[in-house]
């Protein structure tokens, strides 16, 4: 029996094609469960396609580069459920792959769309999300497979996501991650022991990264002539009320409250005194 064969009774593989920003991802979403399977083509390795659970679906990413086509190719014959290939643009995606397909076009899908393409879809989870909407779903939602989904396709910024996670939670928890296995072993699962390594049952507000302060001191110290190593000397000078007269006059008032001096004194407009004019100017 041909690969062809076997799978004449599935759904017809869909590659959604269209250049970063058209929401490829989401609509790919759209066609599957709200937790697929999902894979980058120059990283695709699964072989066992009879094992997958069919109601699951698999996305394969990034079809323009390097796809595994070998295995892709096979997949799409092989797998019962749903197949969704994206990329950004059709003439990079091998032909013994989109051959199999049916083509979509990345533009705005329509809700008339998803339901004749998956009648009984419901909603699409929005993995589309900012860094503050990322932060305080891990941090509030108890189910983690769906963070860990999450992480996996949104792919923050490790620094980042850890930074805004370090003023929320025990440090413990992050302290591994950050040193051992950040940058060190597979993105994959540094995701997803991130993922795990929280319960999402935080229920207090959720503190956002502090930033570093700005000084208005060097800017200070160059104001007044002085070299940045001299910031010692500035405390001593501070106490003589020559110099803080002389600070007053040559600084800003930012800057004279940041030394403690208070507003800087306004120079109040006086209006000339015009002399009155008198007959003797015109009888002289």
């Amino acid at each position: 029996m041909s690969l062809l064969k076997i799978n004449e009774n599935k759904n017809r593989a869909i590659i959604i094609v269209g250049k970063d920003g058209t929401d490829k991802l989401n609509k790919a979403m759209a066609l599957v469960s709200d937790e697929p399977i999902v894979r980058y083509a120059n990283e695709f390795d699964i072989e066992d396609n009879y094992s997958l659970p069919a109601d699951v679906g698999i996305i394969i990413r990034e079809c323009n580069y390097k796809p595994n086509v070998d295995l892709i190719r096979r997949t799409i014959l092989e797998y019962r459920g749903q197949v969704v290939l994206t990329s950004i643009n059709q003439k990079d995606v091998p032909k013994k792959l989109f051959n199999l397909c049916k083509l979509k076009r990345g533009k705005k899908l329509e809700v008339d769309e998803i339901k004749e393409l998956a009648p009984r879809s419901d909603e699409p989870h929005n993995y589309d999300v900012d860094i503050f909407t990322l932060v305080g779903d891990y941090l509030r939602n108890p189910d983690r497979e769906i963070i860990m989904n999450t992480l996996k396709i949104s792919e923050p910024a490790d620094v980042q996501f850890i930074s805004w996670l370090a003023p929320n939670i025990h440090p413990n928890k992050l302290m591994f991650l950050d040193s051992k296995v950040k940058r060190r072993w597979n993105k994959s699962y540094f995701y997803e022991m991130l993922a795990y390594s929280h319960d999402g049952r935080m229920q207090r507000k959720m503190t956002p990264p502090q930033r570093k302060k700005y000084s208005e001191i060097p800017k200070i110290l160059r104001r007044l002539k002085m070299r940045d190593s001299q910031v010692y000397l500035l405390k001593d000078l501070m106490k003589n009320p020559d110099f803080q007269d002389y600070c007053r006059e040559t600084l800003s008032s930012l800057q004279t409250r940041t030394l403690g001096l208070g507003e800087k004194t306004r120079r109040k407009k006086t209006t000339p005194v015009q002399p009155v004019a008198t007959l003797s100017k015109w009888l002289d």
